[in-house]
This record gives structure tokens, sequence and C-alpha cells, in this order.
């Protein structure tokens, strides 16, 4: 740990397991934080990670490093009749508790936010579960897969059709559920700046998944027209070459799904020159461009990136900041935050 790093003086207790809430864990132990793994005597199955297919295959415990770097360990065996000392230790020196146990195996093991929260009402006890807390599942287990890209309806949403769903990459959802709790710890860290108190937060792997797929189950909610998955096998080759927009174009419109209210192209476009000459009028010069894009890649004409770069499009008030050179304009839109399935217990100050 750095001398004056944000959170130099946090003390976390991690008793989560594979990536998630370990992950949460990692990135305050990144600035700062004095973090203490918990694991069983055996160590947690994500030690040998890399020997479970279909992950990479390799001796070093890379996926375990990767979640746990930078923190302390202490091996418990929480059915011991001492396990319970040992934890109240634990909880009155910290102020963060990460916890991902089922709820029942959590109440067998008093290891619930009642049964730590009264040893040290300023503890901020993270609770991170693959369902949510109510429901049928909430005892469940959960993992990336199944609660965070299956359930949410993400793994059907991001196939091409005519396809079944591919497996995805080890650990996507759980850093993206990672980064949630941790926003959440955040939150009522900073509560407990203003109140004093500590809160339970908590986010599951599905509400995390949710989120993410939440534009079309926003859309469903709303009654909206869906496109077709993604066709592979109907798209135009990925190499332009000269006067293959209009072609790209009609390929794109024999093979694009209409919605039932959806009318011919030129009554749309005509509809759109009578309602808002100007903005028809830039759709029009957009085009044009990307016609433009199309032929210089085409012909490897590197001069479009001279042109490109800095250029403004402007579409009904926003701009579209476009450039193929321009990386550092591409990384930087890049770098953007939202908020995630995370909510805050007894926080009524702040979400009110």
């Amino acid at each position: 740990m750095t001398e004056g790093n944000i959170f130099s003086g946090l003390k976390v207790v991690d008793l989560s397991s594979f990536i998630a809430g370990p992950g949460a864990a990692t990135i305050l132990s990144d600035f700062g934080a004095d973090v203490i793994k918990v694991e069983p005597p055996e160590g947690e199955l994500w030690r040998i990670g890399q020997k479970i297919p279909p992950q990479p295959h390799s001796e070093e415990p890379y996926p375990f490093q990767l979640a746990n770097r930078n923190k302390r360990g202490v091996a418990l065996n929480l059915k011991a009749a001492n396990a319970q000392q040992v934890l109240q230790r634990l909880a009155n020196w910290a102020d963060v508790f990460i916890v991902n146990t089922p709820h029942s195996a959590r109440k067998k093991l008093k290891l619930e936010y009642d049964d730590v929260a009264h040893w040290n009402p300023r503890l901020i006890y993270a609770d991170l579960t693959g369902f949510g807390e109510n429901g049928p599942d909430a005892t469940l287990p959960g993992f990336d897969l199944t609660a965070y890209w299956a359930r949410s309806g993400l793994l059907f949403m991001t196939r091409d059709a005519g396809e079944p769903p591919t497996w995805p990459v080890a650990g996507s959802g759980d850093n993206a559920t990672a980064v949630c709790i941790y926003a959440a710890i955040l939150t009522a860290l900073y509560r407990r700046e203003r109140t004093g108190k500590g809160s339970y937060v908590t986010t599951s792997l599905l509400a995390a998944g949710v989120w993410s797929a939440s534009v079309f189950i926003q859309a469903a909610l709303c009654g909206a027209s869906f496109y077709g998955l993604h066709d592979r096998t109907h798209q135009p080759a990925s190499r332009a070459r000269p006067g293959d927009a209009e072609d790209r174009a009609n390929a794109l419109r024999e093979t694009r799904p209409s919605c039932a209210a959806s009318r011919s192209r030129g009554d749309r476009h005509q509809r759109l020159r009578e309602a808002d000459p100007a903005g028809a009028g830039e759709i029009q010069r957009a085009s044009r461009l990307l016609r433009r894009i199309d032929r210089d890649l085409a012909t490897e004409d590197r001069s479009a990136d001279r042109v490109l770069d800095g250029c403004d499009i402007s579409i009904d008030g926003r701009f579209l900041r476009m450039g193929i050179a321009n990386r550092e304009a591409v990384e930087s839109a890049g770098k953007s935050s939202g908020e995630g399935g995370a909510w805050s217990r007894g926080a009524g100050d702040l979400f009110q």
C-alpha cells in the first residue's frame, strides 16, 4: 500500500469467494485499503480455477491472483466452536465486511448482518448474492454464467440469428458485478461520513445482468418492436469496394425486419423533410460522409484520416465526434461510468 492513497487506513474483511466479491475488495485494496482475505483451511476453490475447464490451463493460479492481489490472508473454519470469537474480532477491526455465502448457510454460521452489526454499528456489511435477497431462488448459489448471463437474458441477446448461445469470457459478469458492489460500499462509506452510521448494502449477479440488459428490458416493458438477432450470414463483405455503399444499404433493407407500423423508406424520408428540413439535411450529410469512408477504406487512402479527424456531425442538436485516426478521442469517449444494480438499506437520507 502506498502512503496517501485515498483508502489508506480503510480496513476490509473479505469473506467472499470466486470473483465478484473478492473483486470489489481488490479495487478497494488497489487504492490503499488494508484487506484481510478469510478462507477455509483448505483454501477456496478459486485457488485452482486455472485447472477447471474451460479456463486456460496453467500451474500458475492466475485467476486467484487476479481477484486477490494486495490482500493479507487468514484461514478460519467458520464451523469451529471458537469461530464466532474470531469473527467478532474481525468485525470490530473492520470498516467493511464483504460476504457472498448463501443465506441459508449464513444463518447457520451466524454470519448474517444482524449477527455481525451489533458488534460494530459503524460497519459496512456488503452482501453479494446470485439471485437477490428475496424470491424462490434467493437461497441458491449463483454464478457468472447462470445468474448474470443466462437469467438476465444477455446470453440470448448476444448471439447471432440461428445460432445457439456461446460461452462468455470467464468473469465478465462477475467483474461487472464487482464494480456494482464496490459502488454500493463507497455510497455507504460516504453516508457514514455524514451520519456516523454503518449500513447494509447488497446487489446480485442477476441485478447486474439486468442492468446490463436494461435497454432491451425497458424496451420490452414499453411494448417496443424489436428487430431480429444479428444475422451474420447476410452481412456484406467486411472490406468495402468502391460503389459498395448503396449495395450495403440495399442488403440491410432486405434483411432488416420491419416493424408493424413501418412505412416505406421514401415515405419516412418525406415526412422527415416536411417536419424537420434541417434534420433531414444533417442525416443526408452524414450519409455522404459514410459513403466517403467506404471509398477511402476500400482504396486504403489514409488521407481520409486528415479529413475525418475532428469532424463534427450534429443530428438533432447532438454532436457525434468522428475520426478514424483520432484514437485518443475514441478512447476517452469510452471512459464513462454508470450506476449498477446496487441498493443501500437504511440510507433514507440519501435515497429519498
